[in-house]
């Protein structure tokens, strides 16, 4: 059940915003690409010695600079930003503002409603992700050519951060189908993804704590284990299985739920 109508509506309605990240992340990530120069970065390395950044550059090889650089910061955060946007505005925002009831004063039913709104932001994310690997690909052969690089590691990289985007999405409109004012949608929509990404950020700072990533759904994606080439398709799937079962959740409780209609 989906409606064409209330999709474009919405595509329309956020296409700026999606052009905007899409092009600061694939812009983002080409420029990483390009600039990269082994040299360079093991100067950095050994600037950090011996400080809580050292464990962030271990990795001097030209994939592992971008696991650790786009794939753990930059990459993730700007999709963060995106997404709670753009999950707050299709359901939450809506009901707050007033425009959910005269939509739902036409003959659509409300679990069309709010299954369109899911399937935006899931292709949402699916073509951003599917454009920043194109043209990081791109990059890669004009840029970095003679150098011997993995296109299947760097396609890993890319599905696996798309799975967590897609996982932490879900977190996102399951709080925005709950909550009937942005604020709350956002306390917790916002709140929790952006935990998990400073639980992980502070896991690679410090040794000593570690522990905290593992409260933190950003764990499994684990890049040093896809450049391994090692125990990374479970994680794949349980961040797969996580964002199915939280859309469903999601649209689940906004049909059944009292709407100030």
């Amino acid at each position: 059940m989906f409606s064409k109508p209330i999709f474009k509506q919405t595509l329309k309605s956020n296409l700026k915003l999606w052009l905007i990240f899409t092009f600061i992340m694939s812009v983002l990530n080409a420029v990483l690409i390009t600039v990269f120069e082994p040299s360079t970065i093991s100067g950095m390395a050994d600037m950090v010695k011996g400080t809580p950044l050292e464990h962030m550059l271990q990795n001097t090889t030209f994939l592992g600079m971008l696991a650790q650089t786009f794939f753990s910061l930059h990459g993730v955060i700007l999709s963060l930003v995106f997404i709670i946007m753009t999950a707050n505005s299709l359901v939450a925002s809506q009901v707050d503002r007033g425009s959910m009831a005269y939509l739902l004063s036409t003959p659509t039913k409300r679990i069309v409603v709010v299954r369109t709104q899911a399937a935006y932001l899931i292709t949402s994310i699916i073509v951003m992700f599917a454009t920043v690997t194109i043209v990081g690909v791109a990059s890669i052969q004009i840029f970095q050519g003679d150098i011997d690089v993995s296109i299947s590691d760097y396609l890993l990289l890319n599905l696996g951060l798309f799975l967590l985007m897609f996982a932490t999405s879900g977190i996102s409109f399951l709080f925005s189908c709950v909550f009937n004012l942005s604020k709350n949608s956002l306390a917790l929509g916002a709140g929790i993804p952006l935990a998990f990404f400073l639980f992980q950020l502070m896991a690679q700072v410090s040794e000593s704590l570690e522990g905290i990533k593992y409260i933190s759904l950003n764990t499994l994606f684990d890049t040093d284990a896809i450049l391994k080439g090692d125990g990374f398709m479970v994680q794949f799937v349980i961040l797969a299985v996580v964002g199915i079962v939280l859309y469903a959740i999601g649209i689940r409780i906004f049909q059944q739920k009292d709407l100030p209609l």
